[in-house]
Order: C-alpha cells, then sequence, then structure tokens
C-alpha cells in the first residue's frame, strides 16, 4: 500500500476544508436575502467537491490488495475521475443563475481544464509507469478547487467582494 498514505492524506484535508467552511458559514449566518442564497449556494458546492474528492481518495484503497500500484488502476479511475468530474461541472454549468455564474470563476475553469488533460492523458496511457502521479495531480487540482471555493463561502460570510 505504497500509495496509501497518500491518498488518505488528500481525503483528510478534503474533508477539512468542508469542515471549516460549513463551520465559518454557521458562524456568519446572519447574512439575509440574497446574500444568504449566494452563501448557501457557494457552501453547497464546496462540500460537493471536497467530498467528491474526498471519495475518489478513498475508492482505490481496496483495490491495493488486488492490484498493487498497477497503472490500469489508475487509468481507470482517471476515467471515471473525468466523468463525474465532467457531469458535475456541466450541471452546475446549466442551472447556474445571475447570483452563482461568478461561482465557477475562470480559475476554478482553468483548474477543470488541467484536470480534463490530465485526466485523457492518464486514461489514453501516456502516464506509464507513472500513472499514479497523474491521478494524484487530479485530485490535488480538486483540492485546488476546493480552496478556492473555500475562500468564496469566506468572502460571502465576511462580506468581502
Amino acid at each position: 500500500m505504497e500509495h496509501g498514505d497518500t491518498l488518505l492524506t488528500i481525503a483528510e484535508i478534503a474533508i477539512a476544508l468542508a469542515g471549516f467552511a460549513s463551520l465559518i458559514s454557521v458562524i456568519g449566518r446572519r447574512t439575509s436575502g440574497t446574500d444568504r442564497a449566494t452563501g448557501s449556494l457557494r457552501l453547497r458546492l464546496m462540500l460537493e467537491v471536497s467530498f467528491r474528492n474526498a471519495a475518489f481518495a478513498l475508492l482505490p484503497l481496496p483495490f491495493f490488495q488486488v492490484v498493487p500500484s498497477d497503472p490500469m488502476l489508475w487509468r481507470v479511475l482517471s476515467g471515471i475521475y473525468l466523468v463525474v468530474t465532467t457531469i458535475h461541472v456541466a450541471a452546475r454549468l446549466r442551472t447556474a443563475n445571475r447570483d452563482s455564474e461568478r461561482l465557477l470563476g475562470a480559475s476554478s475553469l482553468v483548474l477543470f481544464a488541467v484536470t480534463v488533460l490530465a485526466s485523457v492523458a492518464n486514461v489514453l496511457g501516456l502516464g506509464g509507469e507513472h500513472a499514479f502521479s497523474l491521478y494524484l495531480t487530479n485530485l490535488l487540482l480538486g483540492l485546488g478547487s476546493g480552496g478556492l471555493m473555500f475562500l468564496s463561502v469566506a468572502a460571502t460570510v465576511f462580506d468581502v467582494d
């Protein structure tokens, strides 16, 4: 289980981000109206991204007994990650309204584009024996997106534009 510790650490960070964002939003419940709706939407999106990344960090763990560090495992998981992430981003873009359009800002979309490239490269086998590195890149980019969303939740709570 050579990659297990790394994956568990990523899962812990993702869950910690979700917990801190939830805590901040509870502290900042004094907002009302549009600010509260925007804050709730940002929090929900941030939780979705964090839990998705935690799940994909934990997903490979049961397979280590069967196929330890097999590049094919990371290629398949990268493909699944690509599909799930693309569906999530597409659903969020489709349901976006004027208030939530900024939630998937340019920086989040750039991270998504790099995630797509890393996933496609891994699925096609371009990572070779370093397929885990490309899978790890996806998870780290997801943590980056979660971090950006955490900042947007905090900005909503503390009235920062």
